[in-house]
């Protein structure tokens, strides 16, 4: 890469390389609440760990409340000293960082397994904000302002989990009190702030970025032997249905087609896709950077597990450009994709039901449209995709709504598509290969061979329709 090439990152995710997963997303601000220790004695002070990421690139003005019970639910006298409950501060632009609130139990409030304390956020939306991190995580940090002891500290925490469709109005984290009550002391209960991560760190971050960007496209250099398609398969499945949305065996394969064909082809086949612009090769350069032992770790591993998240963003964009020549829709402009794209990625993160609409369009119909282009393995026979989707097809249909079936439309058309390319180069089908094959055996002609949907004749098309338009995800 040319030392002027600009490389433009994300800014890091701080918040999840301390949390492991828990976060929950206020718009601007993402925020992970714990307490710690999780249970204490009388008398001895407890934290409220309050980590905060700026996701934006304008300051943030924040103010924090906490509100104790004074009853148990017994209707006993719960005494909790708060040493200031209401603090007010700024989150510079992309900051992050961690506010520790001590409170502690007083005598005579009784033994307890879970006392709740309620956290109020509130915080005020600057005008023309722009995003800085992707939601619900992104590449790691190379650069932090606490020593890897505070980190630990933090990582051993129990942070709270928050279901997307959960109000964050209040935030609500449980303590214990132990029956023992310790002597009194001087404590200092004042609410400390600590900077994490700071918008200064970040041209360090692109330092230490395009200092991997060579051993990234050794990585990125796309393998002969074609088995990252079958890493990808296995990724798609697992993260899908962590994602509680469970996938079917050709839905997986499509959008691992689709995936693979962002990272492997695309590059070379699409004029407007260049390699560094891709957020899944700059996340690569960063993550290189954040952990250099991964530079000798197995190729498929890095890609399918460190960069998932990056590659499944390029490839909705990807699969618009490849569908664009292959359906009768209005697939929209580079605006209102970018914006599906953002869209379907806070989707993937849990912000949202579960949606067949963001597993077919666009990532299911392009890995279709591209599937032939992209290397496999030895013994996968090209029919297998058409006969899983298919199957999906007649499975999902059902359950389809109003938008729905427009897609399977759209799916129905490219899968007649397919069939009449595998025809048109001879690729028999196995079971009719089958037929053919017992016939010769036999010494008789062959039998009868397996049909499949005629294809729609090209006048019948319906003229070209905006799918943006008058359509809510």
């Amino acid at each position: 890469m040319n030392k002027r090439t600009p490389l433009n990152l994300h800014y890091p995710d701080v918040l999840g390389q301390i949390t492991g997963g828990p976060r929950i997303n206020m718009e601007v601000v993402e925020v992970a609440l714990g307490v710690y220790p999780k249970r204490a004695y009388l008398n001895q002070p407890v934290e409220l760990v309050i980590v905060l990421q700026n996701m934006v690139n304008k300051k943030l003005q924040l103010k924090i409340a906490v509100r104790t019970p004074n009853n148990d639910p017994q209707d006993n006298i719960v005494i909790i000293e708060v040493g200031k409950p209401q603090v007010s501060f700024s989150l510079e632009a992309g900051e992050v960082g961690v506010l520790r609130m001590p409170i502690v139990g007083r005598p005579p409030t009784r033994p307890n397994k879970g006392l709740p304390v309620r956290v109020a956020i509130r915080y005020r939306v600057p005008e023309d904000a722009e995003e800085v991190r992707p939601t619900g995580g992104g590449a790691p940090p190379s650069v932090l302002s606490a020593s890897p002891f505070k980190l630990q500290v933090l990582r051993d925490i129990e942070f709270i989990a928050h279901k997307w469709n959960e109000s964050t109005d209040i935030l609500t984290v449980d303590f214990g009190l132990a029956g023992k009550t310790l002597p009194v002391e001087n404590d200092d209960l004042k609410p400390r702030y600590e900077t994490l991560w700071a918008q200064e760190g970040l041209r360090k971050e692109i330092q230490l970025a395009r200092a991997k960007y060579p051993e990234a496209r050794l990585i990125a250099r796309p393998a002969p032997t074609g088995d990252l398609y079958g890493a990808f398969v296995a990724a798609v499945e697992d993260r899908f249905a962590r994602r509680g949305l469970p996938l079917h065996p050709g839905e997986s394969m499509a959008i691992a087609k689709m995936m693979t064909y962002t990272v492997e082809d695309a590059p070379l086949r699409e004029p407007d896709i260049a390699l560094e612009q891709t957020r899944w090769f700059r996340a690569l350069c960063q993550v290189l950077a954040a952990n250099p032992d991964l530079t000798d770790a197995e190729r498929n591993d890095v890609i399918t597990r460190e960069v998932f998240d990056s590659v499944l963003y390029d490839a909705v964009l990807v699969a618009f450009i490849v569908l664009e020549s292959k359906v009768d829709e209005d697939l929209g402009d580079e605006a209102e994709r970018l914006n599906y794209a953002n869209r379907f990625m806070r989707w993937f993160a849990g912000y949202g039901d579960e949606d067949l609409t963001f597993v077919y369009l666009p990532l299911v119909l392009g890995g279709l449209s591209i599937a032939r282009l992209v290397r496999s393995s030895d013994y996968e026979n090209a029919w297998d995709l058409h006969d899983q989707l298919t199957e999906a097809l007649a499975g999902r249909i059902d359950l389809s709504t109003t938008t729905g079936i427009v897609i399977f439309d759209m799916l129905e058309s490219l899968l007649d598509s397919y069939q009449r390319m595998l025809r048109a180069l001879r690729i028999d089908h196995p079971d009719e290969a089958e037929v053919v094959r017992e016939a010769s055996e036999e010494g008789d002609k062959p039998g009868p061979t397996i049909t499949y949907a005629k294809p729609k004749d090209e006048d019948d098309s319906p003229p070209r329709t905006s799918w943006f338009v008058g359509r809510e995800f």
